[in-house]
């Protein structure tokens, strides 16, 4: 059988394609994703750099990274700082930048400017949306999982507005 995952891969390659890679598109699928992807595991750098949106069925527009996994926000982050470190990270992993990155680069439905980083503690550059630090969720096994928004009350999905 195949791979779920690289289903909705290629399925969003053939949406930028229809769509001549960047103009808005309509679906009637519970989730659309209009982020770059690949066929790489996902990861927190490297191909991270990009961010893009995905619509999901209850929560609306969302954040998502290279790989179209939902992208979240820290309550508990404040003056642009995160809060989130140590064993709180292996939980919610920061996105960051691959080293010689300079920037995010915004896909389809992503404002540049809404896009920034920080500074980490342990000298990473996370990257920002709307002054807030992105995240993923670990358990979040596969693109359009929502499963990190609300836990604690402190952790939700990225609204894009």
């Amino acid at each position: 059988m195949t791979n779920p995952s690289k289903l909705l891969a290629a399925a969003a390659v053939l949406v930028l394609l229809l769509t001549g890679c960047g103009t808005k598109n309509k679906s009637t699928s519970a989730t659309t994703t209009t982020a770059a992807p690949t066929t790489a595991a996902p990861t927190t750098a490297a191909a991270a750099a990009t961010v893009g949106v995905a619509t999901d069925a209850k929560l609306g527009k969302l954040l998502v990274d290279a790989q179209g996994f939902t992208l979240y926000r820290f309550d508990n982050d404040k003056n642009g700082t995160s809060a989130c470190t140590g064993g709180c990270a292996s939980k919610w992993p920061p996105l960051t930048l691959a080293t010689g990155v300079t920037k995010p680069v915004a896909s389809a439905g992503v404002t540049a400017s809404d896009l920034g980083t920080i500074t980490r503690a342990d000298g990473s550059t996370q990257v920002t949306y709307k002054g807030q630090p992105q995240y993923r969720y670990a358990p979040d096994t596969k693109p359009g999982d929502t499963t990190g928004d609300g836990v604690g009350g402190v952790w939700h999905a990225t609204v894009v507005s």
